[in-house]
């Protein structure tokens, strides 16, 4: 008779076939996890069997749950009919979704009437009793015919997820164990009253190697930032800060970027219902900057529309506030942070990314200036192949586009340089300086330098994976080594 933990008789009692992990968890009132450590133990001593298979689960889409609810289009047109003297009509114009309703009819050999069909009652009762067969087989999926599943499937109301499940089963007839409560700790009272005599004492195998844990890693993007962050101070920058949220004004009013420009539209901008407080621009740079609008633009400049909140889309909205405060001079400043457009998520773009802005404000600088700089800052982060290209932007001019070459992908675009036009520094105050201005997309550099090729990579959450770029990421700092000269004014 075999004396095992109570935890392992009750699964040898609830499993004498082959039963889910998670069934028997359920039933013991723990998690899987905790069960688990059970099941592992049992077949160590020869108690238990365990085998994975990968079964099929289907499950509704978002679409597919709003159907399942509301009806599918084609069932709602036809149960609207009105049906008189042996004909049933139902009229196209009550529906907003008559297309799809129509398009998934005429498989049935439904076509419309001009702006109506009409079938004949025997044909509609027979067609609305098949779809009502089908608005059930929505509910349930996992048991709806296959015809129907793969129908659903191609419109999208169900998709089919794969999933690994764990079963487990006895390896040993119920009768021959005996269930007892086994210690794992005994106290020094149960030793100095003998009550560890009447324990079932659980086993301990001192040659089993404990468990390996992976060593943990930096996350090799966020030291990757950090080290652009010091390229920067080392080369003379300083660091300045800015909001995320912030206002029309500073994201692109300041810039010159005219208030019906496509990029300030809701699929280039998110647009922030907000009720809290925001930092007003000052009155007099409110004047200014819409003033120039409306001369140079020519158009009535919207003060109100200045101030709507925004996910900022550039960091220029946080060095151009810093142009603002300190005016003209001799200065060099830039900031890393994140920026949001409305992208669709994909090897090359994403809809939330780092950027580095930066700008060298003084008297005389020139296009050639601006070249020599953003070429030092790619010599310094270890970009050895970097090319321009004339490019446009409304609130730079000479504007070039900067690229490098990426292992795999060829020549890839990773920012925008060029010289503030006076529309911009103007209104700011700044009437002496020549103001050299660049925003580069930090995750697309990380991309170029680390060799990965899909921007989703910069987040996996893979720790094979993230061992992996570490070590990339430790070559190429190991590689560039130490900071270039200094760029003087």
């Amino acid at each position: 008779m075999l004396v095992l933990p109570l935890p392992l008789y009750e699964i040898i009692r609830r499993a004498p076939e082959w039963k889910p992990l998670e069934e028997v968890a359920r039933e013991l009132g723990i998690s899987t996890e905790s069960l688990m450590r059970y099941v592992e133990e049992g077949r160590a001593k020869g108690v238990l069997r365990m085998e994975r298979k990968v079964v099929e689960f289907y499950e509704l889409t978002e679409e597919g749950r709003q159907r399942a609810a509301e009806g599918l289009p084609e069932y709602k047109l036809l149960k609207s009919a009105v049906c008189r003297e042996g004909r049933c009509t139902a009229h196209l114009s009550q529906h907003p979704e008559a297309q799809i309703a129509l398009a998934n009819l005429a498989k049935l050999g439904v076509r419309p009437r001009g702006n109506v069909v009409e079938l004949d009652e025997e044909t509609y009762k027979k067609i609305v009793a098949m779809l009502e067969e089908k608005q059930k087989a929505l509910a349930a999926p996992h048991s709806a015919p296959p015809e129907v599943l793969k129908e659903f499937i191609k419109r999208k109301l169900v998709r089919k997820i794969e999933k690994t499940q764990v079963y487990v089963k006895a390896a040993v007839p119920l009768e021959l164990v005996k269930p007892a409560e086994v210690k794992t700790v005994i106290t020094s009272e149960d030793i100095a009253t003998g009550r560890w005599r009447n324990y079932t004492l659980k086993p301990f195998d001192l040659n089993i190697e404990p468990p390996e844990y992976p060593a943990p890693v930096p996350h090799f993007f966020n030291e990757f930032l950090d080290y652009v962050r010091e390229v920067m101070i080392g080369l003379g920058f300083e660091e300045v800060r800015g909001p995320v949220l912030e206002v029309e004004f500073w994201n692109f009013d300041a810039l010159f970027q005219a208030q019906d420009h496509p990029a300030r539209e809701v699929h280039d901008t998110f647009y922030v219902q907000w009720s809290g407080p925001l930092e007003t621009p000052p009155e007099h740079l409110m004047e200014s900057v819409g003033r120039v609008h409306e001369e140079k633009w020519r158009y009535k400049w919207d003060r109100k529309k200045a101030l709507n909140p925004v996910l900022r889309t550039q960091t220029t909205a946080t060095t151009i506030r810093a142009l603002a405060e300190r005016g003209d001079g001799e200065y060099k400043v830039f900031t890393i942070g994140r920026v949001f457009r409305p992208e669709k998520l994909d090897p090359k773009h994403s809809m939330e990314f780092h950027q580095l802005d930066g700008i060298v404000v003084g008297p005389g600088l020139t296009f050639k200036h601006l070249l020599g700089q953003l070429e030092e800052i790619a010599k310094a982060l270890g970009m050895t192949k970097v090319k321009f290209r004339p490019a446009y932007f409304p609130f730079t001019s000479p504007s070039v586009e900067v690229y490098a070459q990426h292992p795999k992908l060829g020549w890839v675009e990773f920012g925008g340089a060029g010289i503030f036009r006076p529309e911009v520094t103007e209104p700011l105050g700044v009437k002496k300086s020549r103001v050299l201005a660049w925003g580069w997309g930090l995750d697309r550099i990380a991309m170029i330098l680390l060799g990965i090729d899909d921007i989703r990579e910069l987040f996996t959450k893979d720790l094979e994976k993230l061992k992996e770029y570490y070590a990339r990421w430790a070559r190429y700092k190991a590689s560039v080594g130490a900071v270039g000269t200094l760029f003087t004014l």
